[in-house]
This record gives C-alpha cells, structure tokens and sequence, in this order.
C-alpha cells in the first residue's frame, strides 16, 4: 500500500518552512536536518512516555547523520506548562552544553511544543528549534503557527512568544501508540477548522470519524492531518501575530480555556474542552451572531456524536464566564468571542453579556451531561434558548 505523504510550507515575516507530513518521516529527520542546514547539539526536549516510544529512534537517525544529540526531559501533562518549568529545562539544556548556534527539537505533544518553544524563543536570544509533534491535537494546532507560551495563574498561554520553527514533522503512525482520548481530542480541533474555514471538511470528517479516534487507518489520518495544516497555515501565513485574520482559530477556545482552567486543567484533554466550547460558542452563535436553526441543528448533532463521556454536571457557569475574564483574547476588560454566522463564516464580538455567556455554558452541560443524552435535550436547550435570546 502506497503511504501518503505531503509536503506544506508556512511563510512569514523573515521566511518559510516546510511542514513534512508522512509516515515513517521520524527516521528521516537527519536527512530534513541536513536540508535545512540545522547545526549541532541537537537538545532534544521532550518527556518520560514519548522518550521511550521515539527516543532513540529520533537520536540513532540524528547521530548517523553526524548530528551530536542530548536529551532532556520535562514533565507530563498542563499543570507544568509553567515558568519553573522554563527555568529547570534552560538550566539542563546549558549543563549539557547548548550552544546558540545549536538547534532546539520539541518531541511531544502540545504542551512540550509550547514550552519548548517558549525556551527556544529565549535561550541566548533566539535559538532556532524544530517540532515533532507526537500528539494528533500537536500535528493539526499547536505545532504550526510559531505560537509558544506558557501558563501562569491569570490565565493559559499569558506568557509567550511568537518564534517560528525551522521545521516541522509529523508522522501519522504515532497515533497508533495514543489512548482513544488523544485522537478525539484531536479530531475536535480538525472539527473546529472545518466550522470555520472549510464546511466541505465537514463531510469528510462525518464520514471518516470512527476512522480517525480509532486510529487505524494511517492514510485516513495523514489526509485528513494534511487539510487541517493546510487549512491553519493558510491562516497564519496571512496573520503570523494574530492581529487580526488568525482570531478566527479562537472559536471554541475561549470556553474552553476557562474550563480548563476552573478544573485545574486535570479533567479534560485540551481538544475536549475545546468540543464543549464550540457547543457553547455555536450555541451563543444562534443567539446573537446569526447562525441559522438549521446550520446550528446541524452542528449540534455533530458535536453530540463525537464519543466524549467526561463530567460536565458539576460545571458552574458563572465561575466558567468568571475564569474568560483572565483570558488573553479579553481586551478593554470586554470578552471577545469567534462565533459563527454560518459554516465558513466568523463573526468576532464583544457584544455578549455575562448571562448570556452562562447560558451558553448550561447549554453545552445540557448537551454533554448523562441527563442530557435523551430525547428532552432539545426541549431543554430550547427553554435555555427562550430565556437566553438577546
């Protein structure tokens, strides 16, 4: 069977690179090093469970290109996408001898990416760094775009920089190593391009669904990781500084952020909470920013169809809209909201009140909550609705 593979490339301010997606293109990493004439020690970042799957994998193919490598390890998981971890992975990667004309590798998911980035973006200045993305959520968001950051306690991704990688890889056959979670949670954020910039996506991803959270179809994933990249590094190409055009990829984020947040980012896949903030952001969208019944009846179903069984019954909705008011896309302490005027078509506002907001969020707890998976969904979302209309 023939793989497939596709070669994208981002420009911005002061270049471009090329984002290689295709199976197997870990073990090709030296020659890609070499193209981009990327230079030694290679400080591969990257934590305990991806070090055992890729580790030497990535190090044999680096070192037999003549690339002199050194691994540090950070630890799993949100809760330390923070500065202290900045700090201990500096002080490693210069007690093993990083050099400002070395090159920086992220091996992970997003929060390794981000963080590594963030470390690259400040180490002597600027060095230059690339990422393999090692997560499905990683390879379609997080690792295009030159978006690095870090958490601190107002907020998510508060503190950061945009520093662009030299170069990005993904190998579609790692998602065979992730829990189902991590693909759904993927699959959400391929969900959110396709609302906002390609409802012929949509199709696509209806179809193929239980193709892409099961995992076992790697030429599946490959086309459909290759149109979501396609989809955002359009995007970012035009708006590299999010000033502007690259807001639209907010949609659903807001939300979710701020449920991340109130659960201590311990409860949900970040692609999780961003399916619940597109059901919350979709549902705002009917309300105030046009989206029709039809498109919105549509995007509902959507939604609910994908397999997510986390708890939302315990959410309360004014500390949800409370936790948005910390959030960088807040701006003149007004909370700016992506929604939807119909598929392929993004709206963004500040005109969304704080009860509105909270209804928005009892919606999606509605929709997602065990009660909330029976035939009177529709006549609750529709009292919700009743009193919510603004």
């Amino acid at each position: 069977m023939t793989m497939s593979s596709e070669t994208l490339t981002v420009k911005h301010s002061t270049g471009k690179y090329p984002i290689l997606v295709e199976p197997k293109s870990l073990d090709a990493l030296g020659e890609q090093f070499e193209r981009r004439s990327l230079k030694s020690p290679v400080g591969i970042v990257t934590n305990r469970r991806v070090n055992d799957l890729y580790g030497d994998r990535i190090r044999e193919g680096l070192r037999g290109a003549g690339f002199v490598t050194r691994t540090v390890l950070m630890p799993d998981g949100e809760r330390y996408k923070n500065l202290a971890t900045v700090e201990q992975l500096i002080n490693a990667l210069l007690k093993q001898k990083m050099e400002r004309n070395g090159t920086i590798l992220a091996l992970g998911g997003g929060v390794t990416g981000d963080v590594t980035g963030f470390v690259a973006s400040i180490l002597f200045r600027g060095v230059r760094w690339v990422q393999v993305p090692t997560t499905l959520l990683a390879q379609v968001d997080a690792s295009v775009g030159g978006k690095t950051g870090v958490n601190h306690e107002f907020g998510k991704n508060i503190i950061g920089a945009f520093h662009q990688p030299e170069l990005v890889v993904i190998d579609p056959e790692v998602n065979l190593t992730l829990e189902t979670r991590d693909r759904l949670s993927g699959y959400a954020e391929m969900l959110k391009m396709a609302f906002i910039l390609d409802p012929s996506f949509l199709d696509v991803l209806i179809k193929y669904r239980d193709k892409i959270i099961d995992g076992d179809d790697v030429n599946m994933l490959s086309r459909a990781i290759s149109r979501s990249v396609a989809l955002k590094a359009q995007i970012v190409t035009e708006d590299e500084r999010e000033s502007n055009r690259r807001r639209v990829l907010n949609f659903g984020h807001t939300f979710a952020h701020a449920l991340e947040k109130v659960t201590e980012y311990k409860r949900y896949r970040h692609g999780e909470a961003v399916l619940l903030g597109m059901y919350a952001a979709g549902w705002l969208s009917n309300q105030v920013s046009g989206l029709s019944n039809d498109n919105w009846e549509i995007m509902r179903s959507i939604l609910r169809d994908v397999p997510f069984d986390q708890q939302v019954d315990d959410l309360d909705a004014a500390k949800v809209v409370a936790a948005m008011e910390g959030d960088k896309k807040t701006r003149h302490d007004r909370i700016n909201y992506v929604l939807l005027k119909r598929f392929g078509d993004v709206t963004i506002t500040d005109a969304v009140s704080p009860t509105a907001a909270q209804l928005a969020v009892q919606a999606m707890k509605v929709a997602f909550s065990n009660s909330g998976n029976t035939d009177d969904e529709s006549t609750s979302d529709a009292n919700v609705s009743a009193t919510g209309k603004l």
